[in-house]
């Protein structure tokens, strides 16, 4: 009995072409899955392109800001530098200054000319 349904099995699938649909439902379940492994690959194709032009925006402006923040730097030398200068020359006009307010012969009070301003004062 079980011979005769495996017969009549058979002769049904190879009379009506069942046994060709066999092989062609798993070479179409393959090529779905090829197609769909396909688009998934487009996909993660996209996303790279995407993130490395990301990355190349974020390189581009990090590249900026560095050279922003060298400039800047040096900006900021140059005028430390500059104040350092002005400062000192201050500093020089303050010890260089006569204290007599009054004077006529305005001498700095200190160095060679020491006595002849403490004697000009003095007067």
């Amino acid at each position: 009995m079980t011979i005769d349904l495996i017969i009549q099995l058979i002769a049904s699938l190879t009379g009506t072409g069942g046994l060709i649909a066999l092989f062609l439902i798993t070479e179409k379940k393959t090529a779905a899955q090829l197609q769909n492994t396909r688009k998934m690959d487009e996909k993660w194709q996209q996303i790279i392109a995407q993130k490395e032009r990301d990355f190349a925006l974020l390189s581009d402006k990090y590249e900026t800001a560095t050279a922003k923040i060298e400039r800047l730097y040096d900006d900021n030398s140059e005028l430390r530098n500059s104040l350092d200068q002005v400062n000192t020359d201050c500093a020089v006009s303050r010890i260089m200054r006569c204290d007599c307010i009054g004077c006529t012969s305005r001498r700095p009070p200190f160095g060679t000319f020491d006595n002849q301003i403490q004697q000009s004062h003095e007067e």
